[in-house]
């Protein structure tokens, strides 16, 4: 049988070189897995080792016992796309990505007003926020694979238009039923942008500068729950309710009125490192100008074997639920639920505090999350910065010069000791803050202590979350969005736990032990960073073998498959 090299090959930037495979033809799925669960994107110099000397007799320990593998100056660029697109996409992708924690909070100041229009209790009203949160949950799962299959544009067009077609019902429903079912549809639509979003920058951002801008897309989903809730008091206030799904509307046509013209497919199975032309169904009006024709005889595309007819999958939802479980990423996912669990846990009952202790109306109210997003945008900004100069620290040490136009070879590069070793500060920034929240507001202190908690607290959120997020991506660099919506799915429901048992903890031990309580949980799991940093590397090798045998596996089966074929079809006689 061929080896993980010839199964498929994968140059030093990370680009998948395609050479059709037994194993690959009988089952497309089996050759995603072993990209999605490979440790980064190996070079195929070898076949999972883990010694670097491509024999196959190594012990499998991958990045835990050799010096990473040094670039080869001679392959393709990873990306074909300018520094000024770079910053173009990830403007564009944090724009789309606000749209869902943005729809979340604008909503909120509205909850009493529908109620009252429509003779419902608070609780019935509530009831719609519980399915926006579902429907946040699950519809990345399947999206998020959905676009790693199809391309990212066919699934940011589909999605906001079932948001632009929700958000018009929103507006113009009078009916209970029709909220409940229309805040699902709203939920389903803007969701999915979150996962896509990190997906985007694993596309055409290599590991030595990832970590600035997955950072720089995560500050728009922290930013969101300070300023959405002071635009919908003041729009609910002076315009009424209705009045925030007409502007979340038109936020929506803004940016489908920007990206359907100008913002390119960056799906590496689509368009490689962007020099391959794009299918129709994912070109945009200026896919055939600029700097993609320039590279149309780059390296990548005439590797690439010639496209045939574009089916759309069916999105495998599983598989993106099954990578919780990798003992790598569920532990870290552990950790990092409960981090945002703990936070959410903070922030849902705040209305409520700062009402009662400083009787404040609800656009008072709202500015008072102003120090929680100035502290995430700070923290976001601080740990992009630091994510890619330690990665370059990283690099130094085990003799390798991070290459930003090629990429890396992650293969037996210490990937979880450049991200991990950061978390450490802003976990610690991030459990002072929580221990001080619950004896800050029960003490009945000056307005400033709560803001300046609040600050702190959403700088050491946004560290951890930025961290670990970047590492995903490097983990699944070719199935990013479906190991986003694992995290999204992961980080949704412990985030669903805290907000509905925190009120009933503060009721009944006070806002004090409450939150003494939610961060000793947090740090009960930040064992879990040290393990992975020190067991990571050899977990990622496994991985990468047992989807290596599964794909041989495949082949040999395809190929009795292809001999019994051959037996039962008749012979032509001469």
């Amino acid at each position: 049988m061929p080896d993980a090299a010839s199964i498929r090959s994968v140059s030093p930037s990370g680009t998948q070189v395609d050479q059709k495979s037994d194993a690959e033809t009988a089952h497309p799925d089996a050759a995603d897995e072993i990209s999605s669960a490979g440790p980064g994107n190996g070079n195929g110099n070898g076949n999972g080792n883990g010694n670097g000397n491509g024999n196959g007799n190594g012990n499998g320990n991958g990045a835990g016992q050799t010096p990473a593998t040094p670039q080869q100056p001679d392959g393709p660029v990873y990306t074909v796309f300018s520094s000024r697109m770079k910053i173009f996409l990830v403007v564009m992708t944090a724009f789309g990505t606000l749209f869902s924690p943005f729809s979340s909070f604008i909503y909120l100041p509205g909850i009493t007003p529908i109620a009252q229009e429509y003779g419902r209790s608070v609780a019935d009203i509530n009831l719609s926020v519980t399915l926006y949160q579902v429907m946040q949950a699950i519809a990345p799962l399947f999206f998020g694979d959905l676009s790693d299959s199809i391309g990212r544009r066919p699934v940011y067009l589909l999605t906001f238009t079932i948001y632009l077609g929700a958000n018009i019902g929103l507006a113009l429903q009078d009916n209970y039923a029709a909220l409940l079912v229309l805040r699902a549809m709203q939920s389903t639509g803007s969701s999915a942008t979150v996962a896509i979003g990190s997906a985007v920058m694993a596309d055409f951002a290599t590991s030595a500068e990832r970590g600035g801008f997955v950072t720089a897309v995560q500050a728009s989903v922290m930013f969101a729950p300070a300023l959405a809730p002071v635009l919908g008091g003041i729009l609910t206030q002076f315009l009424g309710w209705r009045s925030t799904f007409w502007f979340l509307t038109i936020g929506a046509g803004l940016f489908l009125s920007i990206y359907i013209p100008f913002v390119p497919e960056t799906a590496r199975k689509i368009v490689g490192n962007g020099s391959i032309p794009p299918p129709r169904l994912n070109a945009s009006f200026t896919s055939g100008c600029g700097g993609r024709n320039k590279r149309r005889n780059d390296i990548e595309s005439q590797q690439l074997p010639p496209r045939g007819s574009q089916k759309i999958p069916i999105p495998n939802i599983f598989a993106a639920i099954r990578i919780i479980f990798e003992k790598d990423v569920g532990l870290l996912m552990l950790f990092m639920s409960l981090f945002v669990m703990t936070n959410y846990a903070m922030l849902v009952p705040l209305q409520d505090v700062i009402r009662k202790r400083y009787n404040f109306n609800d656009v008072q109210v709202g500015l008072c999350f102003i120090p929680f997003a100035a502290g995430s945008v700070a923290g976001a900004t601080v740990v992009g910065r630091l994510l890619n100069w330690n990665y370059a620290r990283v690099a130094k040490s085990v003799g390798v010069s991070p290459d930003r136009k090629r990429g890396d070879d992650l293969r037996r590069f210490p990937i979880e000791r450049a991200r991990l070793g950061l978390v450490w500060p802003w976990a610690l920034v991030a459990f002072a803050a929580i221990l001080s929240w619950g004896w800050v507001v029960s003490s009945g202190t000056s307005l400033a202590a709560p803001l300046v908690v609040l600050f702190f607290a959403g700088a050491g959120l946004a560290g951890p979350v930025s961290i670990f997020t970047t590492l995903l991506v490097d983990l699944y660099p070719y199935n990013p969005g479906r190991v986003s919506s694992s995290w999204n799915l992961a980080r949704a429901a412990f985030s669903a736990v805290g907000s509905a048992i925190v009120q009933y903890l503060i009721d009944a031990i006070g806002y004090g032990l409450t939150y003494l309580f939610f961060g000793l949980l947090v740090v009960a799991a930040s064992p879990s960073v040290w393990i992975v940093m020190k067991h990571g590397p050899k977990w990622r090798e496994e991985r990468y073998q047992r989807f290596e045998k599964e794909q041989e596996r495949q082949g040999e089966e395809r190929k009795l498959r292809e001999d019994r074929e051959k037996e039962r079809s008749p012979r032509r006689v001469i």
